[in-house]
């Protein structure tokens, strides 16, 4: 891959994150399946889900829990990997949340980890084929809304 293509690459790839996290925070992540291949494997901690059927479960069993207020911050998205219609990128989740309406009163992070990213372009689209959620920092206290173990 040539320097001049890494930045558009890293924005391209940044904005599927973003996106994503921007479904799961503000939609309670209806659609989220949409930014993954129809394959895909989306993975927390040990838990993992195969397709695209499964992770629209996830997300409508956390949706179906009831009100809860997140936000995903990402950050130090790094390209780990480019070669033709395939790319791989670890970032960083910083992770509020808790179940409720806002205003919520917590104020550090439930969770800080690292997400690792596989993806392939399909025309003009970069798709997840994989991604992995490592929890880094946790808060004895937090509860995910989705199943991690």
């Amino acid at each position: 891959m040539n320097q001049d293509q890494r930045p558009s690459l890293r924005e391209e790839l940044l904005e599927v994150v973003t996106a994503l996290w921007f479904a799961i925070d503000h939609r309670n992540g209806a659609g989220a399946s949409g930014f993954f291949l129809p394959h895909a494997e989306l993975r927390f901690a040990v838990r993992a889900f195969y397709g695209t059927a499964e992770i629209d479960a996830v997300y409508a069993e956390r949706a179906a829990r009831g009100p809860r207020v997140s936000r995903h911050v990402v950050t130090n998205l790094h390209v780990t990997a480019a070669a033709g219609d395939r790319a791989s990128a670890l970032s960083t989740v910083i992770l509020f949340a808790e179940d409720g309406k806002p205003p919520r009163p917590t104020v550090n992070p439930a969770m800080v980890g690292d997400v690792t990213d596989d993806f392939e372009r399909h025309g003009d689209r970069w798709l997840i084929s994989s991604r992995r959620i490592d929890q880094l920092f946790i808060a004895p206290t937090t509860v995910l809304a989705v199943p991690t173990r």
